[in-house]
C-alpha cells in the first residue's frame, strides 16, 4: 500500500496538525458570516476581510514565537507552484507591501497550506532546502493559533 506521507519532507503529524487547525479556522471564519463570502451556490472563508479586521491586534502581539514566525514568513516566504515554459515548478512571488501586515502574512499561511495539500511538496523535488517545508508549516501553525484568539466570535466558533 502506498504511504500518503512518503517523501513529504516533514513529520506526518505536523502535516495533519496544519490540516486540522486550518480547516477548523476556515469553518470558524465562515460560520461567523462576517468572514464568509458566498451565496446559495457555495461559501468560502473571507481571509482578507478577517486579516484587515484583526490587523491592529495582529500588530500588537508581542509573543516571541509569533514574531519569529511572522518574520520568517515575510523574509523567506513560501514559493507558489506555477507552470512556466511547460514545466511545473515553485517560484518566488512578490509580497504586496501595500496590504496590511496581517493580510500579507495570512496570504502566506494559505500558500503554505495550498503548497502542502495541493502543490506536490511530497515529490522528490518538492523541497530544495532541507527542513524548509517543516519550518514553514510550524510557523504557519503558530500564526494561525495566535490569530484564532484575535476575534471573540472566531475563537468561540473554533472552540465549539
Amino acid at each position: 500500500m502506498n504511504n500518503a506521507f512518503h517523501q513529504l519532507h516533514m513529520p506526518p503529524q505536523l502535516a495533519c496538525d496544519l490540516l486540522a487547525v486550518f480547516s477548523r479556522m476556515e469553518y470558524a471564519l465562515k460560520s461567523t458570516i462576517r468572514f464568509a463570502s458566498g451565496n446559495d451556490k457555495g461559501v468560502e472563508a473571507a481571509w482578507d476581510v478577517f486579516a484587515k479586521d484583526i490587523d491592529e491586534k495582529f500588530g500588537a502581539i508581542n509573543d516571541t514565537s509569533f514574531l519569529d514566525a511572522v518574520k520568517y514568513l515575510l523574509t523567506s516566504p513560501p514559493r507558489k507552484q506555477v507552470i512556466r515554459d511547460g514545466v511545473l515548478r515553485f517560484e518566488d512571488q512578490a509580497i504586496d507591501t501595500q496590504q496590511p501586515k496581517a493580510q500579507q502574512v495570512l496570504l502566506l499561511v494559505r500558500r503554505v497550506r495550498n503548497n502542502l495539500f495541493h502543490g506536490g511538496k511530497h515529490l522528490p523535488d518538492g523541497e530544495v532546502e532541507t527542513g524548509r517545508n517543516a519550518t514553514l508549516v510550524r510557523h504557519a501553525l503558530t500564526v494561525l493559533t495566535h490569530c484564532i484568539a484575535l476575534d471573540p466570535d472566531v475563537r468561540a466558533r473554533y472552540e465549539h
